[in-house]
């Protein structure tokens, strides 16, 4: 398939650390962005997203670079700073397969890249037409002089009639106070035009424990959101155009490993039906079906040759659409 459209992915990718510690652990990276970037360009292999990041001059980061240009992301607007070094942080799994994250990401290069002058360069070379995607962490990580700059530029590609396409990804301990996420968020939220959010962050952002997703898509739309997808884990996703709604129920997994990655892969699945010009509740089942495939796997990248499967999954999940 070829999609006659330029996806450019804003965020960061850290070096993770897997297992139990001071015992022998796995090395990869990850991070909510690239994760995305990197299923998509597995479903979608032309497309080629771009991503934009920061990154050392270390052999961590040009390892790191290599990979995704070997995943088919195009790299060429990552930012290089040659005195930063990627983030790190540690993954600990229980016996579920839930997750708990130890960081150290205070001075890594992602966190410079919006007050880079090559960041507004870049930008300004998207065609009108192009696809920005980012998350609630790809605003979080940036010093305050790059919040604003990050908003100054997403305003003017707006102007441009660029589709800003936002994942929620609120993560508390990446903010001093709840407030200043809640205002920082709503600027994010009034420029974009699809939003990808989570259930349970939406409840922990406006401190409403029992916030339903019907009240966050009226949210949503109020501040101009035409499409608006909350995800619901287990339970699938709720998906609203302004006029229409419906849920679409997930498959159950019978034997969750790892639930890393799963609302980033939700994220690609459906971003790449969406760039097909598929109807909501068909991405909502490609979102549903590769986020269930990811989940059943150690690690935020699961091997090529599963998410192979794919599409023979989607096939056969097509049943559970209801509208």
């Amino acid at each position: 398939m070829k999609i006659n459209r330029t996806v450019a992915i804003i965020g960061e990718c850290m070096i993770e650390l897997s297992g139990q510690p001071f015992l022998p652990q796995q090395q990869r990276f990850g991070g909510d962005t690239l994760n995305t970037a990197l299923y998509l360009a597995r479903l979608i292999p032309t497309l080629h997203p771009q991503y934009i990041t920061g990154l050392g001059t270390d052999n961590y980061s040009a390892l790191m670079q290599k990979a995704w240009e070997k995943e088919g992301i195009n790299c060429q607007s990552v930012i290089t700073i040659p005195e930063k070094l990627p983030g790190l942080y540690a993954i600990e799994i229980d016996t579920c397969g839930e997750r708990s994250f130890h960081y150290w990401r205070s001075d890594a290069a992602a966190r410079y890249i919006a007050t880079d002058n090559r960041f507004a360069t870049h930008l300004d070379t998207l065609p009108d037409d192009s696809v920005i995607y980012l998350s609630g962490i790809s605003l979080a990580i940036l010093t305050p002089k790059g919040k604003e700059a990050l908003i100054t530029q997403l305003i003017r590609l707006k102007q441009r009639g660029l589709t800003l396409i936002v994942d929620s990804n609120f993560r508390p301990r990446l903010w001093d106070l709840i407030p200043h996420a809640q205002e920082w968020f709503e600027k994010l939220y009034r420029l974009s035009d699809i939003a990808l959010v989570t259930g349970d962050d939406e409840q922990a952002l406006w401190q409403q424990p029992s916030l339903t997703e019907q009240k966050i898509v009226e949210r949503l739309h109020q501040w101009g959101n035409k499409n608006v997808i909350v995800k619901l884990g287990a339970k699938g996703a709720f998906w609203s155009d302004g006029e229409n709604t419906g849920y679409i129920y997930p498959k159950p997994i019978q034997h969750v490993i790892d639930t890393t990655a799963a609302g980033d892969s939700f994220n690609a699945g459906f971003i790449a039906a969406w760039l097909q010009n598929y109807p909501l509740p068909t991405c909502c089942l490609w979102g549903n079906t590769l986020a269930g495939l990811v989940i059943q796997h150690h690690g935020a990248i699961i091997p090529h040759n599963i998410t192979d499967s794919f599409y023979s999954l989607i096939k056969d999940n097509h049943e559970t659409v209801n509208c």
